[in-house]
């Protein structure tokens, strides 16, 4: 369990340094070593606050993670979970990625909505 939750809680720094590094507003929650990110500064505690983030965001992020060979959660909606097969090898990779991942979510722009 120490090595369940000591990557966890690498990998939610991971996520949030670059993100923060690409000034890119975020929040992640954590149930455990499940965890979720939101693009918003609001903490998200029911759908509603999900909803509200900025999801247009995710998907530039989830594919530039993907081209790179992370496969994250594929919906702004979905869970992170963590697991002791991570290696110091992974999180380099995940390191590598991430912010490259990070500054195309912070070059997303929300979509017209057309009214």
């Amino acid at each position: 369990y120490y090595t369940l939750q000591t990557n966890a809680d690498r990998l939610e720094a991971l996520i949030s340094n670059a993100l923060q590094a690409a000034g890119v507003a975020h929040t992640i929650q954590r149930a455990g070593t499940m965890l979720s990110v939101f693009f918003s500064e609001d903490q998200v505690t029911d759908y509603t606050g999900a909803k509200a983030a900025e999801t247009f965001r995710y998907a530039p992020f989830f594919n530039t993670l993907l081209d790179r060979g992370i496969y994250a959660p594929p919906s702004a909606f979905e869970t992170w979970f963590v697991s002791t097969a991570l290696t110091d090898d992974d999180f380099q990779h995940i390191s590598d990625a991430l912010p490259v991942a990070a500054e195309a979510a912070a070059a997303a722009s929300a979509p017209e909505t057309g009214r």
